[in-house]
């Protein structure tokens, strides 16, 4: 079973889509849990609720490798962490309407700290984020998106229809332009991403090598673009969404409202808040 984390802006709502679409109703996408962090108590319920459950995908899969799953193929795609910082930033102010400064969000906001390494490890370690990439069956990386999706492709335990339209693509590139544009910015930004920033190289330099050549390809190829589609209807993505949406997604509110409800009569506070704050406005 793939078991796909999610960073946000590395390309990982169009590549849910290159999931959703190649195995319909046999992926979950674990964000309509409503969970914080999925646990083992979640994802066996998701198994239990997807017949032949192919993949599941989150941006709340934190720390994935403590997960168990028939036949587990953990993956997931990083990116250039200051360039990443900015798309974020950007994402915040126009689908949020974010009113913060980007200092002032760098400042405050887990979100713009080292997140890559916050999620794959689930706590700020380093070492522990790149023993973590290093027993990934799969890392690809956001630059190299199409020759990442060609070795998945000889990769992947399950065909894999790697075809695409790019989604959430920023209508508005202005604000992150005008970050990168501004040296201070950009020191002060790597200053607050120095892990990521390091487990970023250990990816470039020793893990995508390593995963491009055992599907016989290297680094440096040039490779046809999946992205072939005009459109995003297509069968399988459809019934993917109907029954994620309109089937898990309801059911969870129900289990977990009733889960959460002894809790909340003890005072404690319920382990579901609608998704954790790296959640908001991903892509």
């Amino acid at each position: 079973m793939v078991i796909f984390l999610h960073i946000p802006k590395t390309a990982g709502t169009t590549f849910e889509f290159v999931l959703a679409n190649s195995f319909g109703i046999r992926h979950c996408h674990l964000g309509y849990t409503g969970r914080d962090i999925i646990r083992q108590k979640d994802l066996d319920f998701a198994r239990r609720i997807f017949p032949g459950l192919r993949s599941v995908s989150g941006i709340n899969l934190i720390n994935p490798l403590g997960l168990s799953a028939p036949n587990p193929f953990y993956m997931t795609f990083v990116r250039e962490p200051v360039v990443r910082v900015f798309s974020h930033y950007q994402d915040t102010v126009l689908r949020s309407k974010n009113r913060l400064s980007f200092e002032e969000m760098l400042f405050s906001d887990d979100v713009l700290q080292n997140l890559q390494v916050q999620l794959i490890a689930g706590e700020r370690n380093l070492d522990k984020a790149k023993r973590c990439l290093d027993r990934f069956d799969f890392v690809g990386l956001t630059e190299k998106f199409d020759l990442s999706l060609h070795a998945l492709k000889r990769l992947c335990p399950h065909g894999l229809n790697p075809n695409y339209k790019r989604k959430q693509t920023a209508r508005d590139n202005s604000i992150k332009k005008s970050l990168e544009n501004d040296p201070r910015i950009v020191e002060m930004t790597r200053e607050h991403n120095k892990l990521d920033l390091a487990l970023y190289s250990f990816a470039v330099s020793e893990v995508f090598p390593r995963v491009c050549a055992k599907a016989g390809f290297s680094p440096a190829d040039r490779v046809a673009s999946f992205d072939k589609y005009s459109s995003v209807v297509k069968l399988k993505f459809l019934l993917h969404r109907i029954y994620n949406k309109g089937f898990f997604r309801e059911i969870c509110k129900s289990v977990y409202r009733s889960s959460d409800a002894p809790a909340a009569a003890k005072g404690q506070q319920p382990s579901a808040s609608g998704g954790p704050p790296w959640a908001r406005n991903s892509t």
